[in-house]
């Protein structure tokens, strides 16, 4: 009984004790789990680590670098100086350009001179405008042209200031850097940025390497003037569309023609102006056609304060250059053979002869014009010798208007003819006269308008012939 129960308290013990070792066993797993665990997960976020630190980053995972400013130009310049130069070089922006550098204005900043320098073109039509400043770094930048001649119309009067920087930046060594380039604008009242372009992309500027020839301004723009109201406008006519000119060592001639009219002007290089010129050395005749656009601007920008323009003509490159005081112009002649006007009008003869009093003639065509529309713009004109008038008459189907005009005519002449209004009126207002000698021969032949009486500069000789082509025969 005894040994039984020893042995059953061994038994007992055993049980126990393997108990114990099973517990002591699963207190260890656990504890080996939970340390294989930390062990993973160290090894994992170790893992993680090693890869974050050997991933490489993404452009848009790293910081944006800080951009480098570059300074360019630093001037202060006269509103009114810097208008005026962009009000002359603006004319020749594009309406459409084919590129976005050609609506933007070159502006170079130059120490030495002390000057800016201003630049637009159209590849055609080059304009350049200088003016005095004070130049503090020098610089070159493009800016739109339009939107800067806004702001410095807009500014006060007084100083304006000028900064243009450039802004670098480059995002990896891979990459090439961007560049910005901007314009600051600066008066007493703001501030204002304006995006540009780098100068290097402006078209370069053709420079014409010839002996300039000078001629008195009041000589080229009056002969201008008077013969581009007869320039066509229909691109189909291409040569026609601009001002044909002649040039020899003592006259300029000036032809302008639309088909149904032709202006022709002849005026004298000799004996104007106070200082010695360059003229023209060749016995050769200097012959090119000025696009109507250039024309309108000579017309335009050319002050009279100017007393002589000098001329470069380069019949290789196919350009002219205009230059006068700080202004220089350039541009493409039109390519192809000018219509010999002189030999076609030369088969008419002119016996008659009216004179009518310029102002009179304009007020009464002006006041008909209101009764002309576009498809019908003809207006009757009756020479009456007998009475010594004119009568000036229309008729359409919603209206009409008569008005008679004192003429100066041969007693036995009568004449009826035909013309366009339009023509009329503009070939009346283009003779610099206070009197208009009309020369005419029958209904189906053209009419030639001449100055008479008192003109401007008289001391400029001056010859003008304006022709008009008539409508058709009216029945008498």
């Amino acid at each position: 009984m005894t040994k039984r129960r020893n042995n059953i308290n061994s038994d007992t013990s055993g049980k126990t004790t393997q108990k114990q070792n099973n517990n002591i066993n699963f207190d260890t797993s656990e504890e080996t789990i939970a340390q294989q665990k930390s062990n993973i997960n160290s090894n994992a976020s170790g893992e993680i680590i090693q890869k974050q630190k050997t991933k490489k980053k993404s452009p848009k995972e790293e910081s944006n670098p800080q951009p480098i400013i570059e300074s360019g130009m630093e001037v202060i310049c006269e509103q009114t100086k810097f208008y005026n130069a962009l009000f002359l070089v603006h004319c020749a922006t594009p309406a459409k350009p084919s590129h976005p550098i050609l609506a933007n204005v070159l502006i170079i900043a130059d120490v030495e001179t002390q000057q800016i320098h201003l630049t637009v073109t159209d590849l055609a039509l080059t304009i350049q405008a200088s003016f005095a400043a004070q130049v503090l770094l020098k610089g070159e930048i493009t800016v739109p042209v339009q939107m800067l001649f806004e702001i410095v119309k807009h500014c006060p009067h007084g100083n304006i200031s000028l900064n243009s920087q450039t802004q670098i930046t480059q995002l990896t060594e891979e990459e090439q850097s961007t560049k910005i380039y901007s314009l600051g604008i600066s008066d007493t009242d703001g501030k204002y940025e304006i995006k540009g372009i780098a100068a290097e992309e402006f078209p370069p500027t053709n420079i014409i390497d010839t002996t300039p020839v000078s001629l008195p301004t009041i000589v080229f723009k009056d002969g201008l003037k008077s013969v581009l109201y007869a320039v066509s406008t229909d691109e189909n006519k291409y040569i026609v569309t601009g001002v044909h000119v002649q040039l020899t060592q003592e006259k300029l001639k000036l032809i302008g023609t639309d088909g149904h009219r032709v202006a022709i002007t002849e005026v004298s290089t000799q004996g104007i102006g106070r200082k010695p010129r360059q003229q023209v050395t060749s016995d050769e005749m200097i012959k090119f056609t000025l696009p109507g656009r250039v024309v309108r601007e000579i017309a335009r920008n050319l002050g009279d304060d100017v007393e002589s323009i000098n001329m470069l003509y380069d019949a290789q490159s196919n350009r002219l250059g205009l230059a006068w005081q700080d202004v220089i112009l350039s541009c493409q002649f039109l390519e192809g053979i000018y219509p010999d006007c002189e030999q076609l009008l030369a088969q008419f003869s002119f016996e008659k002869e009216v004179i009518l009093e310029k102002a009179p003639l304009v007020k009464a065509l002006e006041r008909l014009a209101v009764l002309t529309d576009k498809k019908a713009q003809g207006i009757y004109l009756q020479f009456d010798g007998s009475l010594q008038q004119l009568r000036l008459s229309i008729e359409r189907e919603f209206g009409k208007g008569d008005l008679v005009i004192v003429a100066n005519l041969p007693s036995e002449m009568m004449l009826n003819i035909q013309f366009n209004l339009k023509y009329l009126i503009e070939a009346a207002k283009a003779i610099p006269s206070t009197s208009i000698k009309m020369h005419l021969q029958q209904s189906d032949h053209p009419a030639m308008l001449v100055p008479h009486g008192d003109r401007p500069n008289p001391e400029v000789e001056m010859s003008m012939r304006h022709f008009l082509l008539p409508l058709y025969t009216p029945n008498n």
